[in-house]
């Protein structure tokens, strides 16, 4: 964009040729300390960089839209004003020397600089800002009343103390009253723009000009100070510093109206970060002013043991000031710490109590008191089908539902996920742990209404009743009855017992000794043969873990592996038994060659929720040198039915080259098109089918129809739980080829498996 890059340019140009009349100001200046110049030579200079100053604004207004573009027209203006009134001075200075005061061109002069700086504040005024409320703009109008009257008194102050002395007239006075009192009004205009931002100017740009404010300041200090040199002036030094702030800052704009935003925008965080350190920054700027008028004050009545009237009577004000917007800094503080505290004890998404809420009220009471938890049955598959947005509404209808069944006076909450809270005081209707939990079970036999959706949603509930030290005890003992609800199968109550408390203890203590167990190596791994029909030669073998805890007698699988599950022992457990079982099956094939099985492995649906799963089970293969394909992953219906993360590791798995096993097929949510979205290559066929063949052909209908999937989906066919010949006999007759059970073998150690597979016998008979 040619034209782009020379208005960019141009406007370099400017800040270059602005800084070079600083740096001859600055020659000058220092000149003029060692030795003698004629007192008008710094005011051309000044009066330049004014003129330069006013042109990069203008560039940006050229370059800028809408109320950018407003913005930085009455920029140029404004610094326009201010070259002028500097050139005016500067011929004031040639043709009445050092002595100005009561040139007839003063006043026109000081019109000029008021002017100037008017239109500067008139400018960052009208910049359009966000919106504030009715509180925030009161607090806003205080600061910049306690801002005005700090600067106020230190300006009475100093007049006193410089000006009416003696020196000069009522027009001297004048000017530096209007110097002081436009410096103060652009301070305030930028500290209301630091407060409530100012979109669309840049912000790098518009900070720039924050310090303009504080040249007048300046020059009146540097007054005194070159008294010495009477043909240096502070207002001529000071100037060119104002003319560089706005050739940069106009610069600046002009680069962000040209280049493209993206290549000039922080991150939104990191925007939304700087902005309120600004904020931050210049919301202190109130109580510097204070601290520093205070500072004033003290010295003044310690000096002189007397403080004027007008001085008095500002500090009055300045404490009346500083007390209301302290009021108010405590009330919206208090505000603001009953929303973050009513945020910490409610839940977002549906607006209940929380947990920690709902812990709380049950630590506070004694009185009899009855505890409901509830469960949204199969959330999780219809949260993964239908999306989060729609189980968030499904959440929020479900709360709508529990609120209006439970009614007042009682406390309904979300505690976790698709788990809600009731507690429901003595005297409430629903106050009876059994009539609480049917008036639940009744209130979601009706569907819910999401997005003009009718859906069916069940829930589990767990109750649990007491009174006194018993009450804080009434979350947890609810939970274990929705654990027991749930194991039962869903969509019914389930009240709290002394036996459910026995169970979780006895748990507990089989969790401990797990993890000991774990260290220690008291797990050990048999083998159960999976055979070839008719003839019974083994071609597989399925890894089964026992546990011999050291010193006491062995643990049923039954028992401890649900707890392992729960616990999320599993995935250690899971990850030796592949392991071990990978290291067995390798030392087999070193040994038998073409005799070695397979070996099929049963992994959990908390380990296939483990993301490092495949990585490990590439990693035992690898370790011991057992080829994938010899390698069998057993898994159940249920683990993968609702799909995501657990069949995403399935198909991770498959692409390492093992097989993948339905175990226990037919018994969970069985599904065709389970077999088509996981990528299958065996089916257990569920012992349960098995124990109905030689009767009515009702009976084996099962069996039959699971072989002919089998073979039509070219999948192995796996019948389990096979007790006699006769069985056996009747499997082969309907298309299965393998089979396990005991009528061939128990599940036997891995020396034992080394013989079968040496001796290369069948098995036909119970061992």
């Amino acid at each position: 964009m040619p034209s782009a890059s020379r208005t960019l340019r141009a406007s370099s140009h400017l800040v270059a040729l602005t800084g070079a009349w600083v740096a001859v100001v600055g020659l000058l200046t220092v000149t003029g300390m060692v030795g003698d110049i004629p007192g008008w030579a710094l005011w051309p200079p000044a009066a330049a960089s004014g003129a330069t100053g006013a042109l990069a604004c203008a560039v940006a207004a050229v370059s800028g839209q809408g109320p950018v573009r407003l913005f930085w027209r009455r920029l140029a203006v404004a610094a326009g004003f201010m070259a002028a009134a500097t050139a005016l001075r500067g011929y004031d200075s040639l043709t009445h020397g050092n002595n100005t005061i009561g040139t007839p061109t003063l006043p026109l002069v000081s019109g000029l600089f008021l002017t100037a700086v008017l239109l500067a504040v008139l400018a960052i005024l009208r910049l359009p800002n966000r919106r504030r409320n009715r509180r925030s703009t009161v607090a806003l109008c205080l600061d910049i009343a306690v801002v005005a009257v700090a600067a106020g008194l230190v300006a009475a102050q100093f007049m006193s103390a410089t000006v009416l002395t003696g020196r000069g007239g009522p027009l001297t006075t004048a000017l530096y009253l209007i110097v002081l009192g436009t410096a103060g009004a652009a301070v305030l205009a930028v500290i209301k723009v630091g407060m409530t931002g100012a979109e669309p100017v840049h912000g790098p740009a518009l900070w720039t000009l924050a310090p303009i404010g504080l040249v007048a300041p300046l020059a009146l200090l540097l007054t005194p100070v070159f008294q010495v040199w009477p043909h240096l002036n502070g207002i001529a030094i000071a100037i060119p510093l104002a003319g560089l702030m706005f050739a940069v800052a106009g610069r600046a704009q002009t680069r962000a109206n040209l280049v493209p935003q993206a290549t000039l925008q922080p991150l939104p965080s990191d925007r939304h970060t700087r902005a309120s350190v600004w904020r931050r920054s210049v919301s202190l700027v109130p109580y510097l002013a204070v601290a520093l008028t205070v500072t004033m004050l003290l010295a003044i009545t310690l000096h002189t043991g007397y403080l004027r009237p007008e001085l008095a009577a500002g500090s009055m004000a300045l404490i009346i000031l500083v007390s209301i917007r302290q009021l108010i800094a405590v009330a919206d503080n208090t505000k603001l710490l009953d929303r973050l505290a009513d945020r910490a004890d409610h839940d977002d998404l549906t607006g209940l109590p929380n947990r920690r809420f709902f812990t709380a009220v049950l630590s506070r009471r004694t009185a009899p008191t009855t505890v409901a938890v509830i469960d949204l049955d199969g959330f999780a598959p219809l949260n993964d089908s239908l999306g989060d947005d729609y189980g968030d509404r499904l959440l929020r209808e479900a709360a709508a539902r529990l609120t209006l069944t439970i009614g007042a006076d009682a406390v309904v909450a979300r505690l976790l996920g698709d788990e809600f809270g009731v507690v429901v005081p003595e005297g409430h209707p629903l106050a009876d742990d059994v009539d609480l939990a049917e008036a639940l079970l009744h209130a979601f036999r009706a569907p819910l209404c999401v997005d003009d959706r009718d859906l069916l949603v069940t829930i589990t509930v767990g109750v649990a009743s007491g009174s006194g030290d018993m009450v804080p005890d009434l979350l947890r003992r609810a939970e274990l009855a929705l654990q027991a609800g749930k194991q039962s199968g869903g969509n019914r109550y389930h009240t709290h017992s002394a036996a459910l408390d026995a169970t979780a203890e006895h748990h507990a203590h089989i969790a401990a000794a797990l993890r000991r167990g774990l260290e220690l190596g008291e797990f050990r791994l048999v083998y159960q043969p999976i055979v070839e029909l008719p003839h019974g030669i083994v071609q597989g073998v399925e890894a089964l873990v026992r546990w011999h805890p050291d010193g006491g007698p062995a643990v049923s699988p039954a028992e401890f592996i649900p707890v392992a599950e729960h616990t999320g022992l599993i995935v250690d457990l899971g990850a030796w038994i592949i392991d071990t079982a990978c290291a067995d099956a390798a030392a087999w094939h070193q040994r038998h060659r073409d005799n070695a099985p397979w070996i099929s492995v049963n992994v959990s649906a908390r380990q296939l929720l483990d993301p490092e799963l495949p990585a490990q089970v590439a990693g035992s293969l690898h370790r011991h040198g057992l080829e994938p394909r010899w390698l069998t992953l057993e898994i159940t219906e249920t683990a993968v039915f609702a799909g995501g993360a657990a069949v995403a590791a399935v198909q991770a798995l498959r692409e390492l080259g093992t097989g993948i096993a339905l175990d226990d097929f037919g018994t969970g949510h069985s599904s065709l098109t389970l077999l088509r979205t996981c990528p299958v290559t065996t089916l257990k066929v569920d012992k349960s089918f098995i124990d109905g063949l030689n009767g009515t052909a009702q009976q084996e209908a099962i069996a039959t129809s699971l072989s002919g999937i089998a073979s039509t989906l070219a999948l192995r066919a796996v019948a389990e739980g096979v007790e006699s010949e006769a069985q056996a006999d009747r499997l082969h007759a309907l298309g299965y080829r393998y089979a396990q059970g005991f009528y061939f073998a128990k599940p036997v150690p891995p020396d034992q498996i080394d013989g079968i597979l040496g001796a290369n016998r069948a098995l036909a008979a119970p061992r």
